[in-house]
């Protein structure tokens, strides 16, 4: 049967080949049964360990954002949990009725023309220090679910229909993952601010859902086609985070950047920054499954609010408007 090979296997060798092969096939087997056993194990730890999850998230966050830099458009938005579009096939982005997704059709698009050259993205305008530990954004493996409980949250809280509450909860965890900042925070300032109420405007001029000063912050309104983009949700965030990011940059603490974006000159916030971290804690509680009350022990906030500093000034000597105002959240609590 085996005479067509040019050689013929010898004898003694065989039995020590077949017993190689036989312990090779195990032990592969076991190899890779405990890669598989070990990858199982891992992931149930992360499921049950949030904070362990967020520690992981939080080193993983600037490599996949580099990853995302480097390797162009496409790739970038399948990182940013969008969808990636085949390599080289251009389709046609259908026209939705919701008015966050046209402004972040609008604001996406690149100039057409033969020598147009597309615009910066958005979030390069954030400052590139690197802020604390806290404020980053550690909700990268948070569950769609996940997020639709605190949509669910929120909506009951503040009295606002669930579809647009919603809608406001993906853009925060967006525009999060995109500059870097905990979206968890990004909801609290507006609770706090606005009570999600898109059209809110304080007496000194601060505007929408952050209660940004459009006229201040008009060179970064400016990507998004001028101050009037102030009143229009996704714009109002977007800029709002990188006033936000660099508030906490600068200050160094999250307390420290609350107090800059509220306007305080002094240590006393009036209780603005506890109030927009007893948010965040609580919406964290909600993320995690755990049952929390819409019902706080909240009395109303009266601090001197003025306008947010621009991106990149020096907090000393710096001018600011001040005006008594109270917040929306602190009223709708009272």
């Amino acid at each position: 049967m085996n005479a067509w090979l040019p050689w013929r296997p010898d004898a003694r060798i065989s039995p020590t080949v077949r017993r190689v092969l036989v312990h090779g096939t195990r032990v592969g087997s076991r190899f890779f049964s405990s890669i598989g056993l070990t990858a199982v194990l891992v992931a149930l730890v992360l499921w049950l360990q949030p904070g362990l999850r967020a520690a992981l998230a939080a080193r993983l966050m600037p490599v996949l954002s580099a990853a995302s830099a480097a390797t162009g458009p496409d790739v970038s938005r399948w990182l940013s949990f969008g969808v990636m579009r085949p390599f080289g096939v251009t389709t046609p982005r259908p026209v939705s009725d919701n008015p966050l997704q046209q402004a972040a059709d609008n604001s996406d698009d690149a100039p057409q023309g033969g020598d147009a050259t597309p615009p910066v993205p958005w979030s390069k305008l954030a400052p590139s220090e690197n802020i604390v530990f806290d404020a980053q954004d550690t909700n990268v493996m948070m569950s769609i679910q996940q997020q639709n409980h605190v949509a669910n949250f929120l909506s009951r809280r503040y009295h606002v229909a669930e579809t647009p509450v919603d809608a406001l909860v993906h853009a925060a965890f967006d525009t999060g993952h995109e500059v870097g900042l905990d979206p968890l925070l990004l909801l609290a300032v507006m609770a706090i601010e606005s009570g999600f109420n898109p059209y809110a405007e304080s007496g000194v001029g601060a505007q929408g859902l952050m209660q940004v000063m459009s006229k201040v912050h008009s060179d970064k309104f400016s990507y998004f086609g001028g101050t009037s983009a102030a009143l229009e949700p996704l714009p109002n965030i977007r800029v709002g985070a990188l006033v936000l990011k660099d508030c906490i940059a600068r200050g160094g603490s999250v307390a420290a950047g609350l107090r800059l974006y509220v306007g305080s000159t002094s240590p006393d916030d009036g209780g603005y920054g506890a109030k927009v971290m007893a948010e965040r804690a609580r919406l964290r509680d909600v993320a995690r499954g755990m049952k929390v009350s819409i019902v706080s022990q909240q009395t109303a906030m009266v601090t001197p609010k003025a306008a947010p500093l621009q991106q990149g000034a020096s907090t000393a000597e710096t001018p600011v408007a001040v005006k008594p105002t109270t917040s929306v959240a602190a009223n709708n609590d009272a």
